[in-house]
């Protein structure tokens, strides 16, 4: 877990900026928390912070602004993300933009994307934006992150693996990664668990609706990866982002085939 950093988000209409948060968070492997916990956080101890909410009415959320307005003057790195009905961003981000600088916050970047909205004119179609956050702008923040914090995001160390195996029926491959002369114990590849973040909680067991992951030694262990349909299930609700999927188009076909003629879970 990513402990120099943590995202403080509002969510209260259609999940938009939850769906936002939840992808940068995963991608900085830190933790989300509310603006009420923010509250009662010393959000001093954190070198970056990431604040974000819908826009309402040509704004962030309230709470959002009450966070900030209690922080102290300690230098840290923000960034500013939102989700918006309009499709053009306008100065939407400046009332919190100003508020963070008036706290001596360096603002290092923003980012925004349209959101589903049924409210006014939008009820009479069924909503616009209909379907948005989708994929593309969930990855469109990820790179947005990578870009800006790249000394924030949380390593794949698996992409640091020189002599990858070929995936096997029931055995899983385990990797040792060198950081800081210190090991890092990998198990899998499809879906790969970073034993050095696992914390055995069995989260990722309980919520995999193929029963990809066993918990072994009080570490989870993806021991039928080929049965993985890529859902991503466990990455998302690994609070420890110990767990990530890698595969290509080809995989992806090879779900299809393997499962194609389930016909229930």
């Amino acid at each position: 877990m990513n402990k120099d950093c943590v995202i403080v988000y509002e969510s209260i209409y259609n999940g938009n900026t939850e769906k936002l948060a939840r992808s940068m968070a995963h991608t900085l492997g830190c933790h989300l928390i509310k603006p009420k916990e923010a509250l009662n956080t010393d959000l001093s101890q954190y070198k970056a912070i990431g604040f974000g909410s819908g826009i309402y009415f040509g704004c962030h959320h309230p709470s959002i602004l009450e966070v900030v307005n209690k922080l102290d003057r300690t230098e840290q790195h923000v960034f500013i993300f939102s989700s918006r009905g309009a499709p053009v961003l306008r100065n939407y981000h400046e009332p919190l933009k100003k508020a963070l600088i008036e706290k001596r916050k360096k603002v290092v970047s923003e980012f925004s994307v349209r959101g589903y909205d049924e409210t006014g004119p939008w009820v009479i179609i069924g909503g616009g934006n209909v379907g948005k956050p989708n994929e593309k702008d969930l990855k469109k923040a990820t790179k947005f992150l990578h870009k800006s914090f790249p000394q924030y995001c949380m390593p794949d160390y698996y992409q640091n693996v020189t002599t990858r195996l070929p995936v096997k029926e029931n055995f899983v491959h385990k990797y040792t990664h060198i950081v800081n002369e210190k090991p890092v114990i990998l198990t899998g590849d499809l879906v790969t668990i970073n034993h050095n973040a696992c914390l055995g909680c069995g989260k990722c067991k309980e919520i995999c609706p193929l029963k990809v992951i066993e918990l072994i030694d009080h570490k989870a262990v993806p021991v039928n990866e080929l049965d993985c349909t890529l859902c991503r299930l466990c990455e998302i609700n690994c609070h420890e982002r110990a767990i990530s999927l890698h595969y290509s188009w080809i995989d992806a076909i090879k779900v299809a085939i393997r499962h194609g003629k389930r016909k229930s879970l």
